[in-house]
């Protein structure tokens, strides 16, 4: 349930941990953690029902309980913690930086937001919505179900292998997990729940990204934290982190500069 995605260095002061996007594992930050070098200890979790992970997913509250418990479990280096999250993964990290759900990690220094879902509804139109519902009518996505959802989330092709793992991922996600998330957790509104977070915040848009672009970024989450730092990247959409991973190591690599 907790994949290790990079080895620990002596030398980090920080633990970068990441929380995957909707149909993601901890597999999906591999080239992000192959591109961090000494500036994390990178380790990526299996969100419930996603990757190796069973349990009730989908459901926004449970899935922080679950981020908290693993973290509390974990082993990681000494230093500040950071946390990063993805699409899906944004609005969990959010919540649990806010304490919303449980008390944040005492540790916790930053949070990374990388074309995150926002606190409030996520905005998706619904035709979409029923395109994505409709995948796993009759059970898990299948393979044309799982290309589609790639190029849908992609500027341009991603790498062979970061492609199959993808696909991979996507096809072994538990529906009934993609479901909750598609009718309720991306709907859910914590607004009133979710202060303005007092570590620092930075904001992670791709240029290409469609309802959760630098647009959505700057007006859902651009006011997130007291002090926000919003980054746009080209050449990527919404899959910011297998699309462009050098240049969310670059971002992630000022923030930890900025730590101190």
């Amino acid at each position: 349930m907790i994949a290790p995605a990079s080895p620990a260095s002596p030398a980090s002061p920080v633990s970068l941990v990441c929380l995957h996007a909707l149909g993601g594992s901890a597999r999906s930050f591999d080239a992000l953690a192959s591109e961090v070098g000494p500036a994390a200890q990178v380790v990526a979790l299996d969100l419930p029902g996603f990757g190796d992970s069973t349990g009730p997913g989908g459901d926004c509250a449970a899935t922080v309980r679950h981020v908290a418990d693993r973290l509390a479990a974990l082993s990681r280096a000494p230093g500040p913690l950071v946390l990063l999250g993805h699409s899906m993964g944004g609005k969990i990290a959010t919540l649990l930086a806010a304490g919303a759900v449980v008390a944040p990690p005492a540790d916790l220094a930053a949070v990374v937001l990388v074309a995150a879902s926002p606190v409030v509804p996520e905005p998706m139109g619904e035709d979409r919505r029923r395109q994505m519902l409709a995948w796993t009518r009759d059970g898990a996505l299948d393979r044309a179900a799982a290309e589609e959802f790639v190029a849908m989330n992609t500027q341009d092709p991603l790498p062979a292998d970061l492609h199959e793992t993808a696909v991979a991922d996507l096809r072994r996600t538990d529906p009934i997990a993609w479901r909750r998330w598609l009718l309720a957790g991306s709907r859910e509104d914590w607004s009133a729940r979710v202060p303005r977070l007092d570590v620092p915040a930075l904001v992670v848009s791709g240029a290409g990204d469609g309802d959760l672009g630098t647009a959505a970024q700057r007006d859902l989450n651009g006011g997130v934290a007291h002090d926000t730092e919003l980054v746009e990247v080209d050449g990527a959409a919404h899959l910011v982190p297998q699309e462009r991973p050098a240049a969310l190591a670059a971002a992630v690599a000022g923030l930890v500069d900025r730590l101190g």
